[in-house]
């Protein structure tokens, strides 16, 4: 998973996804999906950016190629905000091969978000506190 900052140049963008798989297939590996789930929330600010272009790459190789691959993400701080590898378990990887990797689990659609809180009117769900 390579988590782009979404407001660098969408060319920058390319070049760096290019590179990983240029990378992998390099290695000897076999790249079976690439999902680019596009720009979503993080959880936490990243370098003080609130959201980022996640691309989930889903491939076999070798583990020598990841060293370079981890190289190139590092140097690219400016265009890459995380990237995180994942071994996947024999029947986890067979069902990413097939229909690559699920998509985003959003809880509550943009809009939709519960309220926060407890009563109407304040007060936090035990009311006031005695002075």
């Amino acid at each position: 998973m390579i988590i782009l900052n979404p407001d660098a140049d969408e060319e920058q963008q390319q070049e760096i996804l290019e590179r990983v798989q240029q990378l992998i297939t390099d290695g000897g590996g076999v790249i079976e999906h690439v999902n680019d789930w596009g720009r979503k929330k993080i959880t936490f600010p990243i370098e003080k950016r609130p959201d980022g272009r996640y691309v989930i790459i889903t491939c076999t190789g070798e583990p020598t190629s990841l060293p370079e691959i981890e190289r190139i993400l590092s140097i690219n701080k400016g265009v890459v905000l995380r990237a995180l590898f994942i071994r996947l378990n024999a029947v986890e990887f067979e069902r990413a091969k097939t229909t690559g990797a699920p998509p985003p689990a959003d809880v509550h659609p943009e809009g939709d978000r519960p309220q926060r809180g407890g009563r109407p009117g304040g007060g936090g769900a035990r009311g006031r506190r005695p002075r």
